[in-house]
């Protein structure tokens, strides 16, 4: 039986990691910020060692796109406190799988073919930048890395959750519809993850790998099949980023291709609008 730590307890992943691995025969134990605060090297370490920790599962991160591109906190938390966990999980020979993210990738308007793993990567925001920083750590002391992307779930604060508010209460949306990638369930996300970990394969993976639900979207074709879902009389219509200006520029294009993770047979890829009716079943069920 593995001990496995999952940090960032309480984030959307985390939870939907808690649910997927209810019935596992490993033992995880997930700790929040409050409880492990990644940047604590020492109380990391004192984790690690004390706990016999045979896996750690990093979903700590800072998220906040918008305001990355002021607080430089991101990389305190995305790049340095990641690099000196990894350093750590190498020392102690405990397996890190850490969660990355399509916006190491720049995505300009000419592409249209997915980004395979060993791409080079060209962040265009801050917060894309301290990921890829991160990664570079991680990669470098034997870990994992596995980048997803327009993550959404049952809980907490996302696009999904978003939208179903507002469609239901405004009669009109404007939502960019230049930007295009691949909405990706966290309930889906976290079965992938907890079934490499009970099948024993996270003990004999390392470097890249990316994970997205099958399939590929703008974020206007995605708010349409939200409000669709959900019956909602809401009109959304298109328009462009120039028209919604915010601080970080978002990739245009950053479709990830899943040929790495792929290689196991056991992986199923769910198509993007099967995995969001399932989650938005479960945000009416709450």
């Amino acid at each position: 039986m593995l001990n496995i730590l999952v940090t960032g307890g309480g984030g959307q992943l985390s939870l939907a990691i808690a649910e997927a691995a209810e019935n596992a025969a490993d033992n995880y134990t997930f700790l929040s910020h409050a409880e492990l605060d990644i940047c604590d090297h020492k109380a990391v370490e004192s984790m690690l060692r004390s706990k016999e920790i045979d896996v750690v599962v990093n979903c700590a991160a800072y998220t906040n796109v918008e305001r990355a591109e002021e607080d430089m906190d991101v990389y305190r938390i995305n790049r340095d406190a990641v690099a000196g966990l990894s350093t750590l999980c190498k020392r102690y020979k405990t397996t890190l799988l850490h969660i990355s993210t399509d916006y190491v990738f720049g995505g300009d308007t000419t592409r249209n073919t997915p980004y395979l793993e060993d791409d080079p990567t060209a962040p265009i925001n801050n917060y894309g930048l301290s990921k890829a920083e991160g990664e570079e750590a991680v990669v470098a002391n034997g870990g994992i890395v596995i980048r997803t992307s327009w993550l959404y779930s049952p809980w907490g604060n996302n696009f999904v959750r978003t939208i179903i508010g507002l469609a239901t209460t405004e009669p009109t949306l404007k939502v960019v519809d230049d930007q295009r990638g691949t909405p990706t369930s966290a309930l889906t996300l976290a079965r992938m993850i907890v079934g490499l970990i009970e099948r024993g394969q996270i003990l004999h993976m390392s470097g890249i790998y990316h994970y997205t639900d099958r399939g590929e979207a703008t974020w206007y074709e995605f708010a349409c099949e939200i409000a669709r879902i959900c019956d909602a009389s809401c009109t959304i219509t298109a328009c462009s980023s120039t028209d919604r200006p915010t601080r970080a520029k978002r990739p245009a294009y950053s479709v990830l291709s899943k040929r790495r993770i792929c290689t196991f047979d056991e992986i199923i890829l769910t198509d993007w609008k099967v995995a969001l009716a399932e989650c938005i079943t479960r945000i009416k069920q709450n």
